[in-house]
């Protein structure tokens, strides 16, 4: 006997629309707008998310705290809301590719800084 789930237990989830998120999030915006978006956007228990009404279990899962929280640490976007990254403006999506960070570093190498910088080495695995 086969163990298949019954059809009303099985939930579809839902997929966050640029519509979803916090109108803040979509237009350029500053260091205390977005503080602002993950303070009205915090959920203390499951339920509905405060500030938009996302259904949530967890805090993290409401999208529009979720994009803030990454906008202010500077980190790319989860999985699942990827497809954001080119809605949000200075939002970016999985991992930078070697010739982007290479780039970026020798950029910040260039800098005068107050005594030279020691060599870099290469990243592991790099096989150039």
């Amino acid at each position: 006997m086969s163990a298949r789930r019954s059809p009303e237990w099985v939930v579809p989830e839902r997929v966050a629309q640029p519509e979803d998120l916090d109108p803040r999030l979509l237009r350029p915006t500053g260091r205390t707008d977005r503080l602002q978006v993950v303070v009205e956007h915090y959920v203390v228990g499951a339920g509905r998310c405060p500030g938009c009404g996302w259904p949530v279990v967890r805090r993290q899962e409401c999208p529009s705290r979720q994009v803030a929280v990454c906008l202010l640490d500077n980190r790319p976007l989860p999985v699942r809301l990827a497809h954001l990254a080119d809605v949000v403006p200075g939002a970016r999506a999985g991992r930078d590719s070697a010739a982007v960070r290479e780039r970026e570093r020798a950029e910040l190498d260039a800098l005068p800084g107050l005594f030279a910088a020691p060599a870099r080495s290469p990243e592991r695995g790099d096989t150039s």
